[in-house]
């Protein structure tokens, strides 16, 4: 019994090795294929990808941008035009009013209407004073005859006093009663003399050719001395008033010719006046310019601008405005474009930076100068589209 169990027990465990390393076998035998199909596909991929890559075109460089560069101008200073504003006005305006109190009889003229020089512009009530004229001139004729019998008195008495019949005392009372008449005519006549003149006074006329720009009062107002009643505006010379700095008024040419707009019209002018006071206020001083063409003239009061050109005399260059790019520090800077020598022996173009300072500047260029020289390339327009160190090509406007 116990030869049998153990030839039994061994078979058993033959039997379970076997298994075990058929097993083994398989697992082997399973990697080894996936491996192999894993190679595959990889090969399969790379010769799919190089397959593809192969029939795709090469892919070419991009072109160079081109640029169009441009020299700086060189110029030994520039211009600069600026602008002073002031106000057209009349060069004489008086308001016209009566040197007596009365009343207002006519007045002659309304606003905006011409008049010239000496016309009749307002009258006063003058019956008052015609009456006191009549007056004084009755006591006139009076006084003369009362003069005439004086006259005659002193004549006889004089006889008289040669033949012996009347004394010293009454001949000098003929004398002096002759002289009193005198007197009390010249004060007569003094009298009639202050009446005209009131009569004149009571008459106002125009002291220059002009424009009635405002009208104060009307027929039936009772005005007192020296109220106005007119504005009388000087339309012959208009002129412009405007506060310049003391250093610009030392500059103008008093014997030149100005360009002063108005609105959308453009008028020459010469130099009129200058006070001679500075305007605390405005540290300026007030200048006056006597605009040529006077009839065509715009109304009194509107804007007036003066456009005065000074020279500064500094080196610099003349560059295009849109050829300039904010830089560090309030500078501007140019992008230039240098030729560089490769070591194969080629010639390329690459941007740079230079550094200006703009000194003036208009619509279209600007005056600049800085490390930049007449012999320059700079980039005249397009700077946005390249960048310092970029290889570019040259346009052939610029080329």
């Amino acid at each position: 019994m116990s030869s049998e169990s153990s030839v039994s027990d061994t078979g058993k465990t033959g039997n379970g090795f076997l298994k075990r390393l058929g097993r083994r076998l398989v697992s082997l035998t399973t990697f080894s294929i996936n491996i192999g199909i894993a190679a595959a596909a990889v090969m399969i991929g790379v010769t799919t990808i190089q397959m593809r890559a192969a029939e795709k075109p090469a892919v070419e460089a991009a072109p160079l941008v081109e640029v169009r560069p441009v020299k700086p101008e060189h110029q030994a200073g520039y211009e600069v035009t600026r602008s002073f504003v002031g106000r057209l006005e009349p060069a004489r305006r008086t308001d016209l009013g009566f040197e007596l109190s009365g009343t207002i009889l006519s007045i002659e003229f309304d606003e905006g209407d011409p008049v010239r020089k000496g016309e009749v512009v307002a009258v006063l009530d003058t019956r008052t004073l015609e009456a006191e004229k009549r007056r004084q001139t009755a006591n006139r004729k009076a006084a003369e005859s009362d003069r005439e019998l004086a006259a005659l008195t002193l004549e006889r008495r004089q006889k008289l006093r040669d033949g012996g019949h009347v004394s010293d005392q009454i001949l000098d009372e003929a004398r002096l009663a002759l002289s009193r008449l005198d007197a009390t005519l010249d004060q007569i006549d003094a009298a009639i003399e202050a009446i005209d003149i009131s009569l004149d006074k009571s008459v106002l006329t125009a002291p220059f050719d002009g424009s009635v720009g405002e009208r104060l009062l009307d027929e039936g107002a009772t005005v007192a001395p020296g109220a106005p009643v007119l504005r009388l505006l000087e339309v012959a010379k208009p002129t412009v008033r405007i506060g310049l700095a003391p250093e610009v008024v030392d500059r103008l040419d008093r014997n030149g010719t100005f360009q002063i707009r108005i609105s959308d019209r453009q008028f020459k002018a010469r130099l009129s006046g200058l006070r001679p006071d500075l305007q605390t206020s405005t540290r300026t001083i007030e200048t006056l310019f006597e605009l040529d063409g006077a009839g065509a003239a715009p109304q009194f009061g509107r804007l007036a601008e003066l456009s005065l050109t000074e020279r500064i005399e500094t080196e610099g260059y003349w560059v295009p405005t849109a050829a300039l790019k904010e830089g560090p520090r309030g500078l501007w800077t140019l992008l230039a474009v240098v030729e560089i020598r490769t070591d194969t022996g080629e010639d390329t173009f690459e941007i740079r930076r230079e550094a200006v300072e703009v000194l003036h500047a208009d619509a279209t260029r600007s005056f600049v100068r800085g490390t930049i020289s007449g012999d320059t390339n700079i980039v005249a327009e397009g700077v946005h589209r390249v960048v310092v160190g970029q290889e570019v090509g040259l346009s052939g406007e610029g080329a």
